[in-house]
C-alpha cells in the first residue's frame, strides 16, 4: 500500500517540471548566488570542515565548495551500497532460507539430520520459522531422531564490520552479521531483539515484552517502578562480550522504554528460536546441542522461504538507514559477484560498480558499506556524480529515488530520517535525500527542488563538529531559495 502512495507522491512533486533535456538556467552561474551559498556555509559552520557540491540534471556542477576533498560520509555511503546492490543483484532479487533433510522419515520420525540453511535474509522472522515448522508437521514429521543443524556458511565468520567501537557493539545499529539471522519486526534490524519495559506497580519490577523472543539472551531485570512524575533513569544494556542483558534504574508508573539490543551470536539465536518453533508445531526432537555444518550433497531440499524482492527491502533500508541490511548487502554482493561472502569482497564489488559507471574513486576509502566506520572517505563530487548517473542511466532509478527519505513527511516509511526535518515551505516534500550521522559527522546527499521548480542534485558533508543537522538544513533551505 505504501509503495503506491510513495510513487504517487513523487509523480505529484515532479509533474510540473521537465525531467529530461533541461537547459541550465542563466542564474546558475550567477556570482551573487554562489557568494550567498558560500556566505551561508561560513556563517552556519565557521569551525567545521565542509564539502558541498550541487549539480543540475545535466550533470554540470553549478556550485562547488571543497567538493574534491575526501570526508567521512557516514550513512551517505549507503547511496553507493544501494546502487551496487540494485545493479548487481537486481530489483527482484530475493534472499532464500532453505530446509534440508538428510535421512529417512519413518512413521513420522526423521532418522537423520535436519538443516536450516541461511543465505543472508535480513527479513527472516519468528513467524517465518513457525511457518517452516508448520509445513514440516503438515508433511507428517512428528519427531527428529538426529541433529538440528545450522548452515550459515554463505557468509564468512567475521561477524562485525571493521572498526566498530566497543560501546556500540551491544546495540542494533552495530549488530553482528551472519547468513542466518532473525529480525524482530519489519524494520528488519536483523540480529537484534526489541525489549520493551513498562512501569507497573510502584515498588515492583517493570513488565518486559521481548520481540521476537529472548532466545539465547539472559535477561536480568533489576529495575524498579516508581511513582508517576519521578525521574526516568531506566537503562537497557547488554554487557560487553556476553549474552547478559541488564535492565536497571527507575521507571515511572505507566511509562515505557524501548531498546533494540544486538544478539552476540545471531546464528545460535536463530537456531534456538527455530527449535522453539518446531516444538510449537508439535515437532519433537531429542538432541538440543547447537551444530553448524553444510548439508551433504545427497540431502533433500524440502522447504524454502523467500524474502520480498530487493526493491521492497530498499524502503526500510534507505528510509530508516538500516545498518544491518547494508552489511548483508555488502556480503551478498561479495558472494554473488566475487564468490566470497565477506565484507572485503563486497566492498570490491561496490568499487567495481563505481568504476563501471566512470566514477572516480581515487580519493575513496571504503571500510564498510553502512558508513558506521570513521575510516570511510568519499567526496561530494563523487556522491553527486553517482546520483546524476543513476538518474540518467539506470532503469532502476525510480526504485532508488523512491527509497530516499522525503523532507517533512510524517509517515516514517515515507519521510524516514527526514520526517521532522526541512519542514519550511521551501523544502517540505521537496528534498529527497539520504541522511548520515556518526560522532562529529553529519551528512545529507540526494535531490531537491529549487524555488524555480527545477530539480538539483547535491551532497553536503560536514565533519569535526557535533550536532550540525540544523545548520545543514539551513544551508539546503538557502540553496532551495536561490535556485
Amino acid at each position: 500500500m505504501y509503495k503506491k502512495y510513495i510513487f504517487f507522491l513523487i509523480i505529484l512533486c515532479l509533474s510540473a517540471m521537465p525531467f529530461t533535456n533541461i537547459a541550465s538556467a542563466n542564474f546558475e552561474n550567477d556570482g551573487e548566488i554562489d557568494g550567498n551559498l558560500r556566505s551561508t556555509i561560513v556563517q552556519e559552520l565557521p569551525a567545521a570542515d565542509v564539502s558541498m557540491v550541487i549539480r543540475n540534471l545535466e550533470g554540470q556542477i553549478i556550485f562547488n565548495y571543497n567538493g574534491d576533498r575526501s570526508q567521512k560520509p557516514a550513512s551517505n555511503l549507503k547511496l553507493f551500497t544501494a546502487a551496487a546492490a540494485l545493479s548487481e543483484l537486481g530489483e527482484n532479487y530475493r534472499f532464500k532460507t532453505n530446509v534440508f533433510m538428510d535421512g529417512i522419515v519413518k512413521k513420522g520420525v526423521l532418522q537423520g539430520d535436519l538443516y536450516l540453511q541461511g543465505k543472508g535474509d535480513p527479513t527472516l522472522s519468528m513467524n517465518d520459522l513457525k511457518e517452516l515448522a508448520a509445513f514440516l508437521h503438515s508433511q507428517g514429521l512428528k519427531k527428529i531422531n538426529g541433529r538440528i543443524v545450522a548452515d550459515d556458511f554463505y557468509f564468512d565468520q567475521k561477524l562485525l564490520t571493521p572498526h566498530i567501537e566497543k560501546e556500540d557493539q551491544s546495540y542494533y545499529y552495530a549488530a553482528p552479521v551472519t547468513a542466518l539471522m532473525i529480525s524482530p519486526n519489519k524494520d528488519y534490524d536483523a540480529a537484534s531483539v526489541l525489549i520493551e519495559a513498562k512501569g507497573n506497580k510502584e515498588g515492583k519490577k517493570p513488565t518486559l515484552h521481548i520481540e521476537p523472543a529472548k532466545g539465547e539472551l539472559i535477561i536480568r531485570n533489576e529495575a524498579k517502578t516508581v511513582a508517576y512524575g519521578q525521574p526516568n533513569t531506566l537503562k537497557i544494556e547488554r554487557a560487553f562480550g556476553t549474552r547478559k542483558v541488564y535492565i536497571t534504574g527507575n521507571l515511572p508508573r505507566e511509562q515505557t522504554v524501548r531498546e533494540w539490543i544486538a544478539v552476540p551470536q545471531p546464528t545460535k539465536q536463530t537456531m534456538t528460536l527455530f527449535k522453539e518453533a518446531l516444538k510449537s508445531q508439535q515437532v519433537d526432537y531429542t538432541d538440543t546441542t547447537f551444530y553448524r555444518a553444510v548439508p551433504p550433497k545427497n540431502a533433500h531440499l524440502i522447504a524454502q522461504k523467500q524474502s520480498v524482492p530487493l526493491k521492497e527491502i530498499m524502503i526500510p533500508y534507505m528510509k530508516l538507514s538500516n545498518n544491518s541490511i547494508s552489511n548483508v548487502l555488502v556480503k551478498t554482493l561479495g558472494k554473488e559477484v566475487k564468490k566470497r561472502g565477506s565484507t572485503p569482497a563486497g566492498l570490491k564489488t561496490i568499487k567495481k560498480y563505481a568504476v563501471s559507471t566512470h566514477i572516480s574513486i581515487k580519493n575513496t576509502v571504503l571500510d564498510d558499506g553502512a558508513g558506521l566506520s570513521q575510516e570511510n572517505r568519499l567526496t561530494a563530487e563523487d556522491l553527486t556524480e553517482l546520483l546524476y548517473k543513476i538518474y540518467k542511466d539506470e532503469k532502476w532509478f525510480n526504485t532508488y529515488f523512491n527509497s530516499l527519505p522525503i523532507a517533512g513527511k510524517n509517515d516514517r516509511l515515507i519521510g524516514g530520517s527526514l520526517q521532522n526535518r526541512l519542514t519550511s515551505p521551501l523544502t517540505n516534500g521537496r528534498v529527497f535525500a539520504k541522511t548520515g550521522s556518526i560522532e562529529r559527522v553529519n551528512t545529507l546527499s540526494g535531490y531537491f527542488i529549487g524555488q524555480s521548480g527545477k530539480m538539483y542534485i547535491f551532497s553536503l558533508l560536514v565533519e569535526n563538529q557535533e550536532d550540525t543537522v540544523e545548520e545543514i538544513d539551513h544551508i539546503i533551505t538557502e540553496a532551495a531559495r536561490v535556485l
